[in-house]
Formats: structure tokens, C-alpha cells, sequence
């Protein structure tokens, strides 16, 4: 975590105005990034309910049930979450990561669930989100598992459409917050422009004549 002096931001307010500019609109982008996923996402009432060669094939964010697939547990893998507060709070394990094989040679989804999973207790439909990029990031996953060759989709355990809009108004508040952070900062820069030529006008109101 970084910890910045507020004793500095008052001496140096441009630095808080920079960092929260920049922090709002970083966090503006990944809000319009995030949007197309999230309409699509909310026009859904309900899972479909797809195969797996559907879940890998069919290109663009949605929230899906699968009931079919061979679970390759022995090829499960775990991600563990950086030392930090996160880890101490959460624990250790930020995914674990299971491939599915479908009928079809070559499609595999990989599901990913938050946390620690029992996997050979867990075969079972599974529902959440496929194919999403913003929302709910799959990059890096995608990366570990085309390795093979394979034609690849991760399916996000849990997640739905409520969980995306909840992420996105948290990402709101975040951003609103930060905009805020910035214009006090503005705020205490230009007064503090202001107060040496008040000092002056002051000073020379009450030179003897």
C-alpha cells in the first residue's frame, strides 16, 4: 500500500489533484470499457442453458448453465493471492481453476472458482459468466490454458449479472470519490494563489502616506 503524507498534498496540492484526476479517470475508463459486457449481461433474465461446445464456440459475454463436460480434476491448478492485506483477510487462494473437456476434441472450459474448491465433490452444473474480457477479467487464464492448442472459454463460477453491476457501481463510487479527492485539492491550489496577493494588497493599505 502506499501512504502519502497529507502534510505534503497541503505544501504540494498539485500532487493531489494529479493523483486524483488520474485515479478517476482510470477508473472512467474501465467503466466504459466495462459497459458493453454489462448491457448484455443485463438483458439476461436468466442462464442459458448451453453446452459445453456452446460455452467455448459462441463468441460474447454471457450468463450461461453447462451440465456436460469431463472434469480433468488432476489438472487442476490453484492461484494464490499476493502477500498483503487481501491475503491475510481472504486467505491464501484468490481461484482455483479446473479444465472441462467437452464431446468435441479440442474445446475445454475452464471453470473458475473463487477461492479453494473441492473438485471431485463439485462435478455438478455449474452456472456463472463466459467469454467476459472487462468485468469479471479472464486474460490471464486465457493465456495459462490456449497454451495447448485447445479452443478455450473460462466460465466464472457465481458470477451474474447482479455481481457485474455491483462491481460497476463500486467502480462508480470509487471514481466519484477520487473526482472529489482531486477538486479539494484544486480547491486548496488556487487559494493558496490567492492569499500572497491579498498579503500584498493588505500590506500597502496600511503604508503611512
Amino acid at each position: 500500500m502506499i501512504h502519502i503524507d497529507p502534510a505534503l498534498l497541503r505544501r504540494k496540492p498539485i500532487l493531489g489533484v494529479l493523483l486524483g484526476g488520474s485515479t478517476a479517470v482510470f477508473i472512467g475508463y474501465l467503466l466504459w470499457t466495462g459497459s458493453g459486457e454489462a448491457r448484455a449481461l443485463l438483458a439476461q433474465k436468466a442462464p442459458d442453458a448451453v453446452s459445453l461446445h456452446e460455452a467455448v464456440s459462441v463468441p460474447g459475454t454471457r450468463w450461461i448453465t453447462v451440465s456436460d463436460g469431463q472434469w480433468q480434476c488432476e489438472r487442476a491448478i490453484t492461484i494464490e493471492r499476493h502477500p498483503g492485506l487481501e491475503r491475510w483477510v481472504r486467505g491464501p487462494v484468490e481461484a482455483t481453476e479446473v479444465p472441462i473437456r467437452g464431446e468435441r476434441a479440442g474445446d475445454v472450459l475452464v471453470a473458475s472458482f473463487e477461492n479453494g474448491v473441492n473438485c471431485a465433490e463439485r462435478r455438478s452444473s455449474l452456472t456463472g459468466v463466459v467469454g467476459s474480457q472487462e468485468i469479471f477479467t479472464s486474460r490471464a487464464a486465457l493465456r495459462r490454458w490456449s497454451r495447448s492448442g485447445d479452443r478455450v472459454a473460462v466460465l466464472h463460477v457465481g458470477a451474474s449479472p447482479f455481481f457485474a453491476l455491483i462491481m460497476l457501481a463500486g467502480l462508480g463510487a470509487v471514481a466519484f470519490l477520487a473526482a472529489g479527492f482531486a477538486a479539494y485539492y484544486l480547491t486548496i491550489m488556487l487559494r493558496s494563489r490567492e492569499e500572497p496577493a491579498v498579503s500584498i494588497a493588505s500590506r500597502d493599505s496600511i503604508q503611512p502616506r
